[in-house]
């Protein structure tokens, strides 16, 4: 290298060392010792064999100074113009075959710099060598006087490179660069930290296999559903036959997904009416089922007694069991319901398990949930053993913290290893225009941040048409679907009900009640508790209430 620095002309070339050139761009992978580009000249691909070389029966072989010994695949003559037709193959199919670049004259030397020059033969000729002698002498006319180059510049085909050039053919050779990590990325740690185990989760884990019947409790972000997803695993590798259920649409079809590739026992999972309806159209109470719908029966009187009544009469019919039965989200069904359907479904077998996870003073948000609490299980099954998760290891630091006080229900611990994370943002508006603005901004922050849509949700009190969004097809490049339709690159949006039980990286809450802020809201909490890297909240200043539309009120069915 510094032979060429001292070179004549050196100070206007650009010297390549070890350039490699990937298989994809010249057949199979290769690599130039020295590829030197000099303007108003051409290209040289130098293939440089240092230490002794010696050939036998035609095979190549170099020494090297601590006496060890390598053999060739090729000559170097043969390596050097091999490097220079995959150098030619790779411009010409970047830059096209008429391109200044692809007519740029490309040439070979091979240097033996610790030895004088071998005996020439029809590979090579004396000019395209340069020997230990000739590396005392300046070799700027050498290399731009290179027998290949010299015959192809008088070429009428090729002309000689330009500065400018020879400057693209470096860019594409190896380019300067600098790419910034996108804040995204820097959230995988956070991730694998937030998905750890802790050891509270550990022991109850154990502690579930070893009850017919037990309680989880822990409030949102405690991994009560991921110990239920564990449980159901290891029942179904057993070879047992497992059911996991609960209200919500959208969080039993994420647990139908989440066990899909459990085996080997029969596995079921999803919201409790969609298996209820499956068994009570199959049965001999059809009938019943479909008259109460097209009668346009209370959306609370059919969703929260009729289904249940009858879907355990239907199970009781077909005779189907269940060995493991895990009620997520418990506290949003009704505690008889659970009941009768836990006795339909095991029929008392001595070797059945129910566990039942919930959070019963945080996230009871649907009407007839109140029927629903520890003390009223208890009078059903008797006493429960119920074992109790404290630590937060959905959410970062920040959140969890803005989280238990935003909503009024208090400090919520969190597991050492939860990282900081970022400060939640929490945005006031007077007009509609104003938080369309602002959630704009957010939007177009999250993509040049790196995140991608599915990574995103927009949570919200009510449905969409009527939410701060209304019916826009689209929020600064990413197209808005409900949550239930929403593609990969879609952004979603959903009621907060119905998201209850999920989870995304990202949580931006619109519509929020800037009355209630400070206020205790199961609603907020469940809102919040659904981020686990970063939060968003756009709240309608105290002057433009919400409360008449609805912010505090409960569906009385399954959210779609």
């Amino acid at each position: 290298m510094a032979a060429l620095r001292s070179a004549s002309g050196g100070p206007n070339w650009t010297v390549l060392h070890s350039l490699g050139l990937s298989s994809d761009w010249a057949g199979e992978f290769g690599e130039i010792d020295f590829l030197v580009i000099m303007p108003s000249a051409g290209i040289v691909c130098v293939e440089v064999k240092g230490g002794g070389v010696s050939v036998s029966n035609g095979i190549w072989a170099t020494r090297n100074r601590w006496g060890n010994v390598e053999t060739l695949k090729r000559s170097p003559y043969r390596q050097a113009q091999e490097g220079m037709w995959k150098l030619l193959t790779a411009i010409r199919t970047r830059f096209g075959p008429n391109s200044f670049e692809a007519k740029c004259p490309v040439g070979w030397l091979v240097v033996f710099p610790d030895i004088p020059c071998p005996p020439i033969t029809p590979e090579a000729t004396r000019e395209e060598i340069i020997d230990r002698d000739d590396m005392d002498r300046d070799l700027g006319r050498r290399l731009s006087n290179a027998p290949s180059v010299a015959r192809l510049s008088s070429r009428s085909d090729l002309t000689k490179p330009t500065p400018a050039t020879c400057a693209r053919i470096v860019n594409f050779l190896r380019p300067e660069f600098e790419r910034v990590a996108a804040r995204v990325s820097t959230n995988w740690e956070t991730e694998t930290r937030i998905r750890a185990l802790t050891e509270e989760q550990f022991e109850a884990l154990d502690a579930i296999s070893d009850n017919p019947i037990c309680l989880l409790r822990g409030a949102a972000g405690t991994g009560k559903t991921l110990l239920g997803i564990e449980n159901a695993r290891r029942a179904a590798a057993a070879g047992r036959n497992v059911l996991v259920l609960c209200f919500n649409h959208n969080l039993g079809s994420w647990l139908a997904a989440a066990v899909a590739h459990f085996e080997p026992g029969h596995l079921v999972a999803g919201n409790v009416h969609a298996p209820l309806r499956e068994r009570i159209m199959k049965s001999s109470l059809a009938s019943d089922l479909a008259q109460a719908e097209t009668a346009g029966m209370d959306g609370e009187e059919l969703f929260m007694r009729l289904y249940y009544e009858v879907g355990a009469l239907a199970i009781e019919e077909s005779g189907e069991r269940f060995d493991d039965i895990v009620f997520d989200e418990a506290q949003d069904l009704p505690a008889r319901a659970v009941d009768d359907l836990v006795s339909a479904w095991t029929r008392g077998g001595d070797n059945s398990r129910v566990l039942l996870l919930g959070d019963f003073m945080r996230q009871a948000l649907y009407i007839g949930s109140a029927a629903t609490s520890v003390p009223m299980l208890e009078a059903i099954f008797g006493p429960l053993p119920v074992f109790n998760l404290r630590l937060n290891c959905r959410n970062t630091r920040r959140i969890a913290l803005q989280t238990g006080i935003l909503s009024g229900f208090g400090e919520q611990r969190v597991s050492d290893r939860q990282p900081e994370g970022e400060q939640v943002s929490i945005q006031y508006y007077a007009r509609q225009a104003d938080g369309l603005g602002y959630l704009e901004r957010i939007v177009k922050l999250l993509r040049e941040s790196g995140h991608k849509a599915a990574e995103v949700v927009i949570l919200g009190p009510r449905r969409r048409e009527t939410s701060l969004i209304g019916n826009r097809p689209s929020i600064a490049g990413w197209s808005i679907r409900d949550l239930t339709h929403a593609r990969p690159g879609d952004l979603a949006y959903s009621t907060i009900h119905a998201f209850k039980g999920l989870e995304r990286p990202v949580v931006i809450i619109i519509d929020a009640e800037a009355a209630s802020i400070d206020e205790s809201d199961a609603l907020l909490y469940v809102a919040m508790s659904r981020a686990r890297l970063r939060l968003f909240i756009l709240a309608l200043r105290p002057h433009e209430t919400l409360s008449s539309r609805g912010w505090h009120s409960a569906p009385s069915q399954p959210p779609e």
